[in-house]
């Protein structure tokens, strides 16, 4: 009884963070307003480099453990959404292991040194409040980060970029991916190289049941307790001027699930 409560308690955190989120969202809507567009956007060298100022809320910071995120499903839900923040919980329906969808606003968009520009609105097919668009860029870098203590150990996950395209779009060809699984302590077995990348093709995508796409960004392996930080980069710098690229978030899911 204790331990429920204790887990609920931290989902009613959770819920109440999210009003902070609001308030948050909110100010950037009032500072953006100064612009003939009345969209949240924002540039590479202000709220999304790498540096800049703290995002919304994780909601990682209420230090659940991976076996007890079961317990923030409601009973005959299948997922948790915590709108404000855009992350998504649910279990995999082959294993019962732990997933995530981290949201648009939940992830990084920008680098110091690249001139991307991303603006941020609904989207009717979003599960979120928010999905981020490309506009006129010459090249772009999306980050998402996960603490490994989230998802279920001895467990080999792939990671999704879930996107669309807006009706009209251009030059969206590819970009590379980079997986870094960052160890407090060194892992005790085997698995996926602490650092991978590769090159990912957005025509390449699949179909979704949410009516949005998903490609394949990478792989990595949590071990058993391992406790330490998972952190997804794609990056383009063709030069070529491009647009149209909609990012509902980052999905991380057990390999080969169906």
């Amino acid at each position: 009884m204790g331990k429920n409560y204790d887990n609920w308690e931290r989902l009613v955190k959770a819920v109440s963070r999210r009003e902070e989120d609001k308030l948050l969202a909110l100010t950037h809507s009032v500072s953006a307003s100064s612009s003939s567009s009345s969209q949240l956007s924002f540039s590479s060298t202000s709220q999304f480099a790498p540096d800049a100022c703290k995002l919304p809320m994780e909601y990682s910071d209420l230090t659940v453990d991976r076996k007890d995120w079961k317990a923030m499903l409601p009973p005959g839900e299948r997922e948790v959404v915590w709108r404000s923040l855009s992350m998504s919980f649910f279990l995999d329906g082959r294993t019962g292991k732990n997933c995530f969808l981290l949201g648009a606003m939940s992830l990084i968009f920008g680098l110091r040194g690249f001139d991307d520009f991303w603006k941020f609105n609904p989207h009717p097919q979003s599960r979120f409040s928010y999905s981020a668009e490309l506009v006129d860029s010459q090249c772009f870098y999306i980050q998402g980060n996960v603490k490994t203590k989230m998802l279920s150990s001895e467990t080999c996950y792939a990671a999704y970029l879930v996107f669309g395209f807006a009706e009209t779009y251009a030059k969206l060809y590819s970009a590379v991916s980079i997986i870094r699984n960052f160890y407090d302590e060194p892992a005790s077995g085997g698995g996926y190289p602490e650092e991978q990348a590769k090159m990912v093709k957005f025509q390449e995508g699949n179909d979704r049941e949410d009516g949005w796409m998903e490609i394949q960004v990478g792989e990595f392996y949590v071990d058993l307790e391992e406790n330490g930080e998972v952190q997804v980069q794609l990056l383009d710098t063709s030069g070529n001027t491009k647009s149209g690229l909609i990012v509902e978030g980052i999905e991380l899911r057990p390999f080969n699930s169906i």
